[in-house]
């Protein structure tokens, strides 16, 4: 990306303009510089657009902007929808944004991910049970996704570290003005430590309370499920469940004491079909997934391009090798041996007919 395009980018994100009314913009004007440049006259045109957002458009397109050290040094970038690491399963969701800031790395297996939430104020069974369904998981190789709050958060983050596995911050605030302040050594160790720390906010946005239950979408969609360790029945937590739910993703439930007014949410979800959760093993069945010895999932710098896209291209569910050597342009039988090798080193499963899953 250029400078000139970032730039713009970072202007364009002070607009704060919905993700569609975004995109509505990308398609009419190509790029965000493009989107600057446009004559008053042709935003109006633009579906939604009202006379007060090409004001600040126009004021945007004029005011200087800095590029922040982070971005300057590359250890944080922005991403884009189009990009190939941009989070695929969040590519094509009308109200997720379609720029990312990233302070660290994303990995193609973060789609392989669990939401870990819940309260701020856990009690001591609640900070037990986070560490132990997130060592579990990391464990399993799933990348954990969090918020980075205070409580189950921190937790979740902490104990994913601790594991030596993967885990994703996702704030409500901007990279520049990183909330909560007591958590600013983790998020540095996050970045640091090959995860990730996400904003879909301006550098500088201050963490606004109407900022947190927007960014709760990424959390519900970036994984496969969202687990909800210990929350009260108002609970910024039940939010992120029940947008994983809209979004088709499993919602688990960590029961608690009956007596505890930190669990009633969790208990309110198992009600309303959240699958209860008394173990990692019970969110792997679920999901269906076969994990792998952490040396092999370690080791997939070591494979060609070719064993790349095709591990790429594997899922949970079985797909035929026909179809994957369609997907990757490969033909049957050169596909069929590439896959056989990823058997051999752990990362993929045969099943009858043909068929193969990923191994994670």
């Amino acid at each position: 990306m250029s400078r000139e395009e970032l730039c713009a980018w970072l202007r364009l994100l002070r607009l704060e303009f919905s993700p569609s009314k975004v995109r509505a913009l990308l398609e009419r004007f190509g790029d965000a510089e493009g989107v600057l440049r446009a004559p008053a006259d042709a935003l109006r045109e633009v579906a939604g657009m009202r006379e007060a957002d090409v004001v600040a458009i126009e004021r945007v397109a004029r005011e200087p902007v800095e590029i922040p050290a982070l971005l300057e040094s590359g250890e944080a970038r922005l991403v884009l929808e189009s990009d190939p690491d941009f989070p695929r399963p969040l590519v094509g969701l009308p109200d997720i944004p379609p720029a990312l800031l990233v302070w660290g790395e994303l990995h193609e297996r973060d789609r392989f991910a669990v939401g870990v939430v819940g309260t701020r104020q856990p009690s001591a069974y609640g900070r037990m049970v986070a560490e132990r369904f997130t060592r579990d998981l990391c464990d399993a190789g799933l990348t954990i996704v969090s918020g980075g709050a205070l409580g189950i958060d921190t937790v979740a983050h902490r104990t994913a570290l601790e594991a030596g596995g993967r885990t994703v911050a996702i704030l409500g605030s901007g990279l520049g003005n990183l909330y909560p302040a007591e958590n600013r050594a983790l998020f540095r160790r996050i970045a640091e430590s090959g995860g990730a720390v996400v904003s879909q906010y301006a550098w500088d946005a201050a963490p606004d309370p109407w900022r947190f239950p927007v960014r709760n979408r990424l959390i519900a969609a970036w994984g496969l499920g969202v687990l909800v360790v210990e929350a009260p029945a108002q609970s910024g937590a039940l939010i992120t469940a029940r947008l994983a739910a809209e979004y088709g993703r499993e919602v688990f439930a960590v029961p608690g004491s009956i007596d505890n007014p930190k669990s009633k949410g969790c208990h309110a979800l198992i009600k309303d079909g959240a699958a209860l959760a008394e173990s990692a093993e019970d969110i792997l069945s679920t999901l269906k997934i076969t994990a792998a010895p952490r040396e092999r999932a370690e080791s997939l710098p070591l494979l060609t391009e070719v064993q790349e896209k095709l591990l790429s291209a594997l899922d949970l569910e079985p797909r035929h090798v026909d179809a994957l050597a369609r997907q990757v342009g490969l033909a049957v039988h050169i596909a069929q041996a590439e896959l056989t090798m990823l058997e051999m080193q752990g990362l993929a499963r045969r099943m009858p007919g043909g068929a193969f899953v990923r191994v994670l």
